[in-house]
């Protein structure tokens, strides 16, 4: 156990032998985490989009979203098994059971849910486990693509037709809280965790601040409607 956090660095699997087993525990939470949620995004958003998209060009971009989240799994999943963490029973977030009926539903999960993984990210990408720092900047520009394709595509259905905004706000509206549940609890043990080991760097509550202050910056951005935040988290405060 330890009583500040932690500002090493650690370059293997072998090298967590010299740490407190609950750093490894803690790592292995995370990799798990994102191998089976990636995983899960992939085949219930990524592959049937490829079938929703409308054009030959936006079929290639949907293909190399796909191609990318598939891969993102793999290198996930290989950190996991790294560590001897199992993570094929392990149960993806509900958010990645919503089921994608047609265009616009891609749209807005690229346009918006992704954002909640880039924020994720953004600390992954200075973690003192350096085999999880590696794969989260590899992924990361990756994944700004994946939220820059969802824009692309409502950019081209609110021109195309502007009463494509009434379905794009539903999307959103549904999407939206199970989306802030991402984050996880305020005042999670396993963010105190993480954050304990140098894995993040922030609490659950100032991810879930980022995220809601980009949906809202995107909604003004396209003139789209703001859903409201459940009561859950409405007195929720950042701890920054």
């Amino acid at each position: 156990m330890v009583a500040e956090q932690f500002e090493g660095e650690v370059r293997s699997a072998q090298e967590l032998e010299a740490h407190p087993p609950e750093y490894r525990t803690a790592i292995s939470k995370i990799v798990v985490s994102h191998a089976v949620n990636e995983l899960k995004g992939a085949l219930t958003f990524d592959e049937p989009a490829i079938r929703l998209a409308p054009t030959p060009k936006f079929k290639w971009l949907v293909s190399r979203n796909t191609m990318e989240e598939f891969g993102h799994h793999i290198l996930f999943a290989r950190l996991a098994d790294e560590l001897h963490a199992p993570w094929k029973d392990k149960k993806p977030l509900t958010l990645f059971d919503f089921p994608v009926v047609d265009w616009v539903d891609f749209g807005v999960i690229k346009a918006t849910v992704d954002i909640a993984e880039l924020i994720e990210l953004d600390d992954l990408v200075r973690c003192t486990y350096l085999p999880l720092r590696k794969v989260a900047k590899d992924t990361y520009p990756e994944e700004k693509f994946h939220v820059g394709l969802g824009r692309e595509i409502l950019t081209t259905l609110l021109e195309e037709d502007p009463g494509n905004r009434t379905r794009v706000n539903a999307t959103l509206s549904r999407l939206f809280p199970e989306a802030l549940d991402f984050f996880g609890a305020p005042h999670s043990k396993n963010n105190e965790l993480f954050v304990r080991w140098g894995l993040k760097r922030r609490s659950n509550s100032d991810m879930r601040a980022e995220y809601v202050r980009q949906v809202r910056e995107f909604v003004e951005k396209y003139s789209l409607t703001m859903p409201d935040i459940p009561a859950k988290y409405a007195a929720e405060r950042s701890e920054a």
